[in-house]
């Protein structure tokens, strides 16, 4: 890590902190109903079209949120941000043979804009109609590439599909019932969490981030799914820096997450946090450079999650395995065991909680269908 997490937050937030902070005048759920309305539009208008796109798909979302930054014990920002921004998609071919297919042609599928935050019917539209027509501008001529280079190169190895069709869903999230975030209380508290590190003149820096999010996602295809997702999520994170004698930077970072800030630990569990992060960092400066090894290694569980995630997580990701940059360990793998027997692995998207751990996100989706529920 180069930079420090809340030093990179807050050069972000600071450019995202220009945008007013609204309550929209009518219900959320006319947003849905207007990205309805203009994707069943510009579907039809764009069926004229040739190439006409076989896929057409608008998401939204709908984004409140709250940052607080305190550093050695003084506050350093507190702001409140709302945005909506739009996503749209475009496939045009056929699933067999799209715009996207290939790595270098992906980008091809999708567009992406700002929303207005008020329900403004013609407002929003506009701003629908103009990323559609940029992103089938963009879609068509990728497709026109595709073509050309498909009948001009050898046959490729992989013959799947560039998109499957499925069966079109409807779900209306409820919101889960959050407490509002009390924002004096928390200044306080990040700043008298920061103020811990004073006491241990060897860490150069500290920071105590709080991030605290309500977002709504919506998602309009021309398959007929329609989709609104409520999520909450609130994140603290507890950082040290120092610097060895021999001019090695040093960090030691903590990350708490909950739905809600009121369920984070308390003052009293971070503080011994903070000074748990302290101790280790004057160790870490008085230790001496790691020397090279080669042979086993036992990892603690974070570290040991983190390792699974980038061993295996992402060379099972689908796109990967088509882009021959990427290392495609299981590409032809498909219906073959790729751990010992002694190990499984349950990818299963709609838990909520493992081990009396709440997780940072989950589906919510009927028990009749879960095809990702699949052991490796």
């Amino acid at each position: 890590m180069n930079k420090p997490i809340a030093r990179t937050s807050i050069c972000l937030l600071l450019a995202l902190c220009a945008i007013p902070s609204f309550s929209s005048s009518s219900a959320p759920d006319s947003l849905l109903q207007i990205m309805q309305d203009e994707l069943k539009r510009a579907n039809a208008s764009l069926a004229k079209s040739e190439p006409a796109p076989y896929y057409l798909s608008y998401a939204a979302a709908d984004s409140s949120g709250t940052v607080i930054v305190a550093m050695n014990g003084s506050l350093v920002l507190s702001t409140s941000v709302r945005r909506r921004e739009a996503d749209v998609m475009m496939r045009v071919g056929s699933a067999a043979l799209d715009n996207t297919h290939s790595n270098k042609n992906r980008a091809s599928g999708i567009t992406s804009g700002t929303l207005p935050l008020n329900n403004d019917r013609d407002a929003i539209a506009r701003v629908l109609w103009q990323l559609t027509n940029r992103g089938y501008d963009q879609a068509s001529s990728a497709f026109l590439t595709v073509r050309t280079n498909t009948a001009v190169q050898s046959e490729e190895e992989d013959k799947s599909p560039d998109f499957s069709k499925e069966s079109a869903q409807e779900h209306m999230g409820d919101a889960r019932a959050i407490a509002p975030l009390n924002q004096k209380q928390w200044e306080d508290r990040a700043r008298k969490i920061s103020a811990e590190f004073l006491k241990y003149p060897e860490v150069y820096d500290s920071t105590v981030y709080l991030q605290v999010n309500d977002d709504h996602s919506y998602l309009v295809t021309s398959e007929g799914a329609a989709v609104v997702r409520p999520s909450a999520l609130s994140r603290l994170v507890i950082q040290g820096e120092t610097r060895a004698d021999d001019g090695m930077e040093l960090m030691r970072v903590e990350t708490f997450q909950a739905p809600s800030a009121d369920e984070l630990p308390s003052d009293a569990e971070l503080l011994v946090k903070a000074d748990k992060i302290s101790e280790d960092l004057k160790a870490l400066r008085a230790a001496p450079a790691a020397e090279p090894y080669a042979g086993p290694a036992l990892l603690s569980g974070r570290a040991a999650a983190v390792f699974f995630h980038e061993v295996l997580g992402h060379r099972l990701e689908g796109h990967r395995q088509r882009d021959e940059t990427e290392g495609q360990t299981f590409t032809k793998k498909i219906n073959q065991l790729v751990l010992p027997s002694f190990l499984t692995v349950v990818d299963d998207p709609t838990m909520k909680e493992l081990n009396g751990v709440k997780l940072a996100g989950s589906y919510d989706f009927d028990d009749a269908w879960r095809p990702w529920k699949t052991a490796f």
